[in-house]
């Protein structure tokens, strides 16, 4: 992992959804508070690997493949 993007940080992107369809399947590290209203949809929408958590942070990669999860 090169970078770690932290989707709660507003400087990251307006729209962290769209930042994830930017970067996804490029080695990058996200997080996110489990709490955040956009964790559920990223849940839906996109295959992610967490790969832990801390307190309230959630470390997740997307699928190198960046597909879409279908469930």
């Amino acid at each position: 992992m090169d970078s770690i993007i932290d989707l709660d940080d507003f400087n990251c992107s307006s729209d962290p959804l769209e930042a994830l369809e930017y970067l996804s399947g490029k080695g990058v590290l996200f997080t996110i508070s489990k709490d955040s209203p956009f964790f559920p949809i990223i849940r839906s929408k996109f295959k992610i690997r967490e790969i832990r958590r801390e307190g309230d942070t959630v470390y997740f990669t997307i699928s190198s493949d960046g597909s879409t999860s279908t469930s």
